[in-house]
């Protein structure tokens, strides 16, 4: 039985490691239609091309007050 006992721990413990490995982490990349909206904003703002979250907490929420005015806004 001791033998039974360690291969099902073995086996349990390599399912969660599979389900850990295999889901990987979310991606911070925005979506394709946000990354043209988000160009848009930087066009009509006149400010050099930078990922959202290299910018400043206020240009982040001046982009995210400007998104949701945009008629396409979610």
């Amino acid at each position: 039985m001791p033998f039974l006992r360690k291969s099902c721990l073995c086996l349990l413990g390599a399912a969660l490691a599979t389900s850990v490995l295999t889901t990987g982490c979310q991606s911070s990349q925005p979506a394709p239609d946000e990354t043209v909206i988000y160009n848009k904003w930087e066009v009509e703002t006149h400010r050099p091309h930078k990922d959202i979250v290299q910018r400043p907490p206020e240009e982040q929420k001046e982009y995210h007050d400007w998104r949701e005015k945009q008629p396409h806004a979610r």
